[in-house]
């Protein structure tokens, strides 16, 4: 008995670290990982998750940005990397997926990195005629 009991906790493990995906922020009580402040405007940042399983939280896109220049996470060690929606619920979609906002002077994200994703055309065009001045990008663009 004991032995089925370690194989369904080890298979549980095995499953939860393979199939990880984005998880909510908790505001104010996380700190980004790559600047250390504590993750507290809903509007803004991003996650990168791990082929194993990690998860990275950051409190603004510039923080991502750096922490991929950086280097601590090899590329091919990456599975899935995701903004925050600017509009809406500031659900996380894939960053890949999303258009972004960048350099608006009047966007204030945390860090001033003022990058800011949308999940549809339509948002990120009203957001553009409230917010004069950024550059629509995608995220390839963006990191490259």
């Amino acid at each position: 008995m004991k032995n089925i009991v370690a194989v369904i906790i080890t298979l549980s493990f095995l499953v939860a670290c393979t199939s990880a995906g984005p998880e909510p922020f908790e505001l104010g009580k996380e700190p980004c990982s790559f600047c250390k402040m504590t993750i507290s405007d809903p509007q803004f940042g991003g996650e990168i998750i791990t082929t194993k399983g990690k998860v990275y939280k950051f409190d603004d896109l510039h923080c991502l940005m750096s922490f991929l220049k950086e280097g601590t996470v090899a590329k091919t060690d990456i599975k899935d990397m995701y903004a925050v929606n600017f509009s809406g619920s500031h659900n996380l979609i894939k960053a890949n997926e999303s258009l972004l906002l960048y350099k608006s002077d009047l966007l204030h994200s945390p860090m001033n990195g003022n990058i800011v994703a949308f999940d549809n055309r339509d948002s990120l065009a009203v957001v553009m005629n409230k917010l004069p001045g950024g550059m629509p990008l995608n995220w390839d663009e963006l990191i490259k």
